[in-house]
């Protein structure tokens, strides 16, 4: 498979992922869609560490000044607006993408609440 080819396979295997782990930063009551968020994390191909990468290093620093904001996103995020800020984001140094790690405290229990939540759907679908 071409570097090409691959790039394109991981963007479609991510853009699910990057949706579902998006409803953590909707201004809204984000529980209410743990298990929908789990059962998507659970059917992709990524470990549970790969699933936090993900998190931390492109969806977080591509969406959490909506958490910041008086009314920011609660309906979801438009899935090409979603792509395009993720996919900008992957394209800054880690180092830059990082600094947004200092306010994923605001997502840090959300996320903490969904672990055990695909794990439990990974098991399930094995059994």
């Amino acid at each position: 498979m071409s570097p090409a080819q691959a790039a394109i396979d991981d963007l479609d295997t991510r853009i699910p992922v990057w949706a579902a782990l998006s409803e953590l930063y909707l201004d809204t009551d984000v529980s209410l869609w743990y298990e929908s968020v789990a059962r998507t994390l659970a059917s992709s191909p990524y470990s549970l560490e790969t699933l936090e990468r993900i998190l931390v290093d492109e969806v977080h620093p591509a969406l959490h000044a909506n958490l910041l904001q008086v009314a920011g996103e609660w309906a979801g995020f438009d899935d090409a607006w979603l792509v395009e800020h993720v996919q900008a984001v992957r394209r800054r140094p880690l180092w830059r993408r990082r600094l947004a790690r200092l306010s994923f405290g605001m997502v840090r229990d959300d996320w903490q609440a969904v672990v055990p939540l695909i794990r439990n759907a990974r098991a399930t679908a094995a059994a």
